[in-house]
């Protein structure tokens, strides 16, 4: 008998300690200095102990990040502008899994000269099982520079804001810049010079819909940035 309760109580501690163990390839709790302010890319993957049919599921807990940081998530299932509350990833197989496969969140961010720290802690779970999960967290730390020169901003307006096919950036300040236009990914669409006090057109009709970053770099990394969508 005594041997059959041990026995019992060792299942029971390893189911436990097995409902909350998922395995973190790239560190559960992400601790990251921002060095490019135009675009950093930051990523925890999981997987389980070992290869098993999953669908991750996965839902915010706190978000304090600047909400001047232009910001999107990525996971197995695909993109999203921001973070939404929850979302499901594509389920895996046991097959695909042993193959490499992996679960991840990603963040994407644009922080430009918007100093500051920031902490966003998601809950990751199994779908089919919510109470076996685990906290998964990305605290990012943007210094403002010791001599950060608040008078040289380059002032921006961007319009129509959504857009169809021409889009109109004003440069309100005297600074020379160079107008790189993004996706949600970070990935380059377009590339402009603007002049001081200039106004440029830009033809974004190719472009598909959805959200995109238009950012104006001045000398010394000086940025100004707007979101737009493309419709």
């Amino acid at each position: 008998m005594k041997v059959s309760i041990v026995s019992i109580l060792i299942l029971i501690i390893s189911a436990g300690a097995y409902a909350q163990n998922f395995v973190y390839a790239t560190g559960q709790h992400r601790l990251d200095t921002v060095i490019n302010e135009n675009y950093e890319s930051y990523e925890i993957q999981m997987v389980t102990p070992t290869p098993e049919n999953i669908t991750f599921g996965w839902e915010v807990i706190t978000n304090t990040f600047n909400p001047n940081w232009s910001c999107s998530i990525c996971d197995y299932s695909g993109c999203y502008v921001g973070f939404p509350s929850s979302a499901t990833m594509t389920a895996i197989s046991s097959v695909d899994m042993a193959a490499g496969v992996h679960g991840f969140i990603k963040c994407n961010i644009t922080c430009g000269l918007n100093y500051g720290d920031g902490k966003v802690e998601i809950y990751v779970f199994d779908q089919n099982d919510y109470s076996r999960g685990d906290t998964v967290s990305f605290t990012i730390h943007w210094p403002a520079p010791a001599s950060a020169i608040a008078e040289h901003k380059i002032s921006l307006l961007t319009y129509p804001n959504p857009v169809l096919d021409q889009l109109i950036i004003e440069n309100l300040s005297d600074i020379n810049g160079t107008i790189v236009i993004t996706d949600i990914l970070g990935k380059k669409m377009r590339h402009n010079r603007l002049g001081a006090n200039a106004i440029e057109q830009i033809d974004v009709s190719d472009l598909r819909k959805g959200v995109y970053l238009v950012s104006v770099i001045g000398k010394n990394g000086i940025q100004s940035s707007k979101k737009i969508i493309k419709k």
